[in-house]
């Protein structure tokens, strides 16, 4: 079960990026926490890397409250529905952010 700790919400995203299949294009998000916290996911070649830092120039970027977050990748709360209803913020690339989004939630 995800908390709402960073670390937990890391370790959350990384056990769904690892199950998560990816087409071969160039992707990059970061994903910030509470305005503070970010991590970026990466994925080039089908092969995704996580780490607990901000991404410069990322394709797309996804900011939440840890509540809302560690709520979707605990499944208790969907996140096309976190996205119309505001709790999570996508700015950049549409596309690319639906794809990924497909992939891993």
């Amino acid at each position: 079960m995800v908390t709402t700790d960073f670390a937990s919400i890391y370790k959350g995203v990384k056990d769904k990026v690892s199950k998560a299949s990816f087409s071969d294009n160039f992707v990059a998000t970061q994903i910030t926490i509470d305005e503070s916290s970010p991590l970026y996911v990466r994925v080039e070649d089908k092969t995704a890397e996580v780490a607990p830092y901000e991404y410069n120039d990322a394709s797309f970027y996804i900011d939440s409250s840890a509540k809302v977050f560690a709520d979707i990748l605990n499944g208790k709360k969907d996140i096309y529905n976190a996205i119309a209803d505001g709790s999570v913020r996508i700015n950049g690339d549409a596309a690319a952010a639906v794809l990924f989004i497909r992939a891993v939630f």
